[in-house]
């Protein structure tokens, strides 16, 4: 049996020793408590009346016990009964565990508390009884997950508004300089599936995310940090910091998505999904928080008080150290002893998996539905130049958006969980699409003919349609729990969220073609003619329920998707279509943030600058 280089062998006792613990601790004697994954720690002789010898295994070594040996839970430990003469009182073996082992032996043997039962090896095959922090994101072995959730909504929005503004306002900052800035945001969305791929096949000490996620916080806290100690930090240097401190952050966003998908495997097949929903409930409350302090603390055209760009960096860097930091020595792995895959073999696996027509299928209407889902290229100019809405205007717009948003994820959590996607997909479409048609009303200024102000109509318009939309954004990903193979979880999962997002992307490049169709410039939307905005509208309004034509290729739900992955058949050349439609996806997106960067006058008017300082709180 391999046990872990840390643990030290302990003084013997005498057996009269080793019967009183077994008759004053309960945690020995009670086989209904869920058994402790520890290594070996510290050694005893046997306590058996018999002799026979009791050894501790860990959850990695018990999967492989030998046929002569015989596992028991036995309340605090794992038990192994072996024909060696000994006995072995069990902790842990992993160094980066010791904080948990010394916190839970603690309490344990103080106060009689158990906060953390990891799964011994008849749970880890499904069988069993799950102990119960398996469910609980409140529990100390999973706390950081919904906590990075929350640091990471925040991180998405807290800098957004204060950036542009800096750049702009204090640096005079060209538009070619702001589009790189743009760019350097926008392209580390594009490394998660290498960020999956790293983890997959290189594990550190054993363990394939939890080494990765503290070091992408890291990175992003001390990225903060040099920019907050740095007085009126450059536009090249404030870019890099940006553009480190984003990958930084996705690095840590895939880990902690990658442990969500391996704890969904032991969620029952009703409830599969529930963590994650609640997850991303908690991240976008943290995009509420995140985007209400960027539109407040560097509101400098509106207010007389605001906060020093240093110190904003310094907020950001500070909130994950204070309120992530601390949880990251409890997070919990369920496999703690993996081994290095080769990296061809890795992407051969996720080959053979886009093969399946389980995951071919319904990708092929995401992706499409997700293209196709249009927006008016020349919407945020027409509220800027033809409306004359501030900062602060479109600031509360993007707030209310981010709380619908988070409302909305949290009704489809708490009402239509058990809901036929499909029929989610037709309602949440359909009611989007009305209220998209809405931008009519407010372009042509009926609105203001029954009382109704423009900032009011504009911020139900759009809010509502943030909320309908945010609905429908969860059965997909937990569509994606199901699809990512054992092993595979971090790249696989990366890879179906990237093949999501890049479809996004196509829907922005064509909305952003289609504005060289029609005249939505400057001058004349200044002018009064709203002409090419309508028309904008319309179009979008018109190609977004399309895709529902395509609606039979998703599962119905989680049980008609259960009953799809039974078909084992591989398609080769759907396989091929697949990795070639993304990989020809990215390279357009990388191409277009070359262009963005290159392609734009290097000089922007007074009156252009003061305009761009009203679309920063936009939402990207």
């Amino acid at each position: 049996m391999r046990h872990s280089s840390a643990g030290d062998s302990g003084p013997r006792r005498s057996k009269a020793q080793n019967n009183d613990d077994f008759d004053m601790d309960s945690r020995f004697s009670n086989p209904t408590n869920d058994g402790y994954g520890f290594q070996s720690m510290d050694e005893y002789p046997s306590a058996s009346t018999d002799s026979t010898p009791v050894t501790v295994t860990s959850r990695s070594t018990a999967r492989n016990i030998e046929e002569e040996s015989t596992t028991t839970p036995g309340g605090f430990y794992m038990m192994e009964e072996t024909k060696v003469g000994q006995f072995k009182k069990g902790r842990y073996g992993k160094l980066e565990d010791q904080y948990l082992a010394w916190m839970s032996e603690y309490l344990h043997e103080k106060f009689g508390a158990d906060i953390y039962k990891p799964m011994g090896p008849e749970e880890l095959k499904g069988s069993g009884t799950l102990p119960t922090w398996m469910y609980d994101l409140r529990s100390l072995p999973n706390l950081a997950i919904p906590v990075s959730y929350f640091c990471v909504g925040i991180a998405l929005n807290l800098l957004r508004t204060p950036l542009i503004v800096y750049f702009v306002e204090d640096l005079n900052a060209s538009a070619a300089q702001v589009n790189v800035l743009f760019t350097a945001m926008a392209v580390p969305w594009c490394f998660k599936m290498f960020y999956g791929l790293l983890s997959d096949c290189c594990p550190i000490s054993g363990l394939r995310r939890r080494p990765y996620f503290m070091t992408g916080w890291c990175i992003f806290v001390l990225c903060n940090i040099i920019l907050a100690v740095t007085p009126g930090p450059g536009i090249p240097f404030t870019t890099l910091m940006v553009f480190l401190q984003t990958s930084a952050f996705m690095l840590s966003d895939v880990m902690v998505d990658a442990l969500i998908v391996e704890r969904s495997r032991y969620e029952p097949l009703a409830q599969r999904g529930t963590m994650q929903s609640k997850s991303y409930v908690i991240r976008f409350f943290g995009s509420i928080i995140g985007s209400t302090i960027g539109a407040v603390v560097y509101n400098k055209g509106t207010w007389d008080f605001y906060l020093p760009i240093n110190a904003i960096f310094f907020l950001n860097a500070v909130i994950p150290l204070i309120i992530l930091f601390p949880l990251i020595p409890f997070l919990v792995e369920i496999e703690t002893n993996c081994e290095p895959i080769n990296f061809f073999y890795q992407v051969g696996e996720i080959f053979n998996t886009v093969q399946l027509r389980s995951v071919w299928q319904p990708m092929t209407f995401v992706y499409v539905y997700n293209a196709m889902q249009l927006s008016n290229g020349a919407w945020m100019n027409f509220l800027v130049e033809g409306l004359e809405f501030t900062a602060w205007n479109l600031g509360l717009i993007a707030i209310m958006g981010s709380i619908m948003s988070c409302l909305g994820v949290y009704v489809y959590k708490e009402y239509f969980f058990g809901s036929n996607w499909r029929i989610v997909y037709i309602w949440c479409t359909s009611l989007a699409w009305i209220f998209g048609l809405g931008q009519l009303i407010l372009i042509f200024g009926l609105n203001e003919q029954i009382g109704i102000p423009n900032l009011l109509f504009g911020m139900g318009d759009d809010v509502l349609e943030e909320f309908f939309m945010a609905v429908q954004f969860l059965p997909m990903c937990i569509m994606y729990l199901s699809l990512c193979p054992e092993g595979s979880e971090g790249s696989t999962y990366a890879l179906l969220t990237t093949w999501s997002n890049l479809a996004g992307s196509v829907a922005y490049d064509i909305s952003t073609v289609l504005t060289e169709f029609v005249d939505v410039s400057a001058a004349t939307i200044e002018y009064g003619d709203y002409s090419g905005i309508w028309k904008l509208t319309l179009i979008a309004s018109i190609a977004s329920p399309i895709p529902l034509l395509l609606l039979g290729l998703i599962p119905k739900n989680k049980e008609d998707q259960k009953l799809l992955q039974k078909d084992k058949y591989r398609d080769f050349w759907a396989g091929v279509l697949f990795l070639t439609v993304m990989v020809v996806t990215l390279l357009i997106t990388f191409a277009e943030s070359i262009y963005e960067v290159y392609a734009t006058d290097d000089s922007l008017q007074d009156a252009r600058r003061r305009k761009l300082t009203r679309l920063v709180v936009g939402r990207w």
